[in-house]
């Protein structure tokens, strides 16, 4: 059996106005990461989301691999409807950082 280490990490956010949030304001490097949405739709993006970017429907979430979680950007999809985002996933390893050249 091959051991292969990595640290889970949990971020959760519930929105507290209609403009955009990060689930992280520091570099967090995932491998893999599923990201809920737990109540009310939720748009997301990059620094420039807008009303007209996609949404994920509350219920409904996104997965992405080899990802700086720091990049996403969410917002409530209707205004005054407060979504609750949870990502979950695996901490990037610094040799697999290094293989992507991301330091």
């Amino acid at each position: 059996m091959i051991f292969i280490p990595f640290s889970a990490v949990q971020i959760e956010h519930t929105a507290t106005s209609d403009t955009k949030f990060q689930l992280s304001t520091a570099p967090m490097w995932f491998s893999d990461v599923n990201i809920h949405v737990l109540t009310h739709d939720a748009r997301y993006g990059d620094t420039n989301i807008t009303s007209g970017n996609p949404s994920i429907t509350a219920g409904n979430g996104l997965s992405y691999r080899d990802i700086n979680i720091q990049d996403l950007f969410f917002m409530n999809s209707s205004a005054g409807d407060n979504t609750k985002i949870i990502a979950i996933g695996a901490i990037m390893t610094e040799a697999r950082k290094k293989e992507l050249g991301v330091f």
